[in-house]
């Protein structure tokens, strides 16, 4: 039986991950510095978003929509 998911599309996980950054540290930019994936062994996107220096990197579960784990780091 398929699973019922609430982000089932990459533009769905990298809007909510636009609203936790805006959220969490107050920044926003456009959604074309935002990379998502979908992990089907884990049912989760991994989104990445790059800024100048920083990347900020989100896991959020496709079933509910929550974020489940975010950190920030350098970038490359």
């Amino acid at each position: 039986m398929d699973q019922i998911l609430r982000v089932n599309d990459s533009r769905t996980a990298k809007h909510i991950a636009m609203e936790a950054v805006k959220s969490m540290w107050g920044y926003t930019f456009p959604s074309s510095f935002y990379e998502a994936k979908y992990d089907r062994a884990e049912n989760a996107w991994d989104v990445k978003a790059t800024y100048f220096e920083e990347r900020f990197i989100f896991k959020i579960n496709a079933a509910t929509g929550d974020v489940s784990s975010y950190k920030i780091e350098k970038s490359p």
